[in-house]
């Protein structure tokens, strides 16, 4: 890592241990579809506001994953964490939950979303995890379980990605990030991700830079979670304003069931976006703010009285407009 440091990105060497310190400080991301359903089950069932109840599920631990999903997960969960075979779930089940697994992202970009915009049929909310559960994260570079169950169409895995030496954790993670950058192939937009990192930046890159147009390039650094997630262990969750299918979330059923998993039941807080690379966001904490009621009851009224005329754009200029947009 040293190496490619210096003469591949340029780099000077003083700056490699405030690079990797930043870059291990990530916020990491647990994607989750607050829309899906299967069958009679529905995620939207488990955003409860208990103080107790786990959420996100484990991937291993949903209903209705097909042949081929069940085959990838037992590929890494065998060959990499020593794990015994899932077996298909036919509803969720919290006795699943502490023996498996969950798969999120490192947020190493500061992107709003798991995902970038350009994505189909992946998750539009993630629940932000606090800095204390990092002794149970495992690390590689690329992906390969983050975006599942909702995305079908994937490469197949690689003997690298069966090679739990290409795993690190978060304080043992150079061989980790060495291979994450020079996946990237174009040089410059590696060295435009260091100097972002290395400036701390605490928002998306903006367009004064390569990154937003080379996002499709850079690969994720994708996370294992070990252990149940608590309500304890959320620092905060984010979502977008759309669904998958980009149609409107906000003001739904299963955004008000996240508003209260996320407000009461975790005791934090929302970021709404439209795009994974928004400068702004509005911050959602509690049901009593009348100018953000007044944009959720608009909402909730269009999508429950199947009006026409209105989409994600009338959301955000009113928010707009009333000046709750903030980075």
């Amino acid at each position: 890592m040293s190496t490619y440091w210096q003469t591949v990105l340029q780099q000077k060497p003083e700056d490699l241990a405030g690079f990797m310190s930043a870059f291990s400080s990530s916020p990491i991301l647990i994607p989750f579809d607050a829309t899906f359903s299967q069958k009679t089950q529905s995620l939207a069932t488990m955003l409860t506001n208990s103080s107790t109840s786990p959420f996100p599920p484990p991937l291993a631990c949903y209903p209705g994953l097909n042949s081929t999903q069940v085959q990838r997960i037992n590929t890494i969960e065998n060959s990499v964490f020593g794990l015994s075979s899932m077996s298909t779930a036919t509803q969720f089940d919290p006795s699943c939950y502490p023996d498996r697994p969950l798969y999120g992202v490192l947020d190493v970009l500061r992107l709003r979303l798991p995902f970038i915009d350009s994505r189909t049929d992946v998750a539009k909310q993630a629940a932000v995890l606090k800095r204390d559960v990092a002794p149970r994260v495992v690390v590689y570079s690329g992906e390969i379980l983050s975006p599942l169950p909702g995305l079908s169409n994937f490469p197949d895995i690689t003997m690298t990605q069966t090679d739990p030496r290409q795993y690190g954790t978060l304080n043992h993670l150079n061989h980790v990030v060495l291979t994450y950058l020079s996946a990237i192939p174009d040089v410059n937009v590696a060295i435009a991700l260091v100097t972002f990192v290395l400036t701390s930046q605490a928002v998306p890159p903006t367009n004064s830079s390569i990154l937003p147009e080379s996002l499709a390039s850079i690969p994720p650094i994708e996370v294992a979670i070990f252990g149940s997630i608590n309500p304890s262990d959320i620092s905060s969750a984010v979502s977008s304003f759309s669904t998958p299918s980009n149609s409107i979330f906000f003001g739904s059923d299963q955004a008000d069931a996240l508003r209260q998993w996320a407000i009461t039941g975790t005791e934090s807080s929302i970021a709404w976006t439209e795009f994974a690379i928004s400068p702004l966001v509005v911050r959602d904490s509690s049901f009593t703010d009348t100018t953000f009621n007044q944009a959720w009851t608009a909402a909730s009224t269009f999508l429950h009285h199947n009006m026409t005329g209105v989409d994600v754009s009338n959301i955000t200029t009113s928010f707009e407009l009333t000046g709750k947009f903030s980075p």
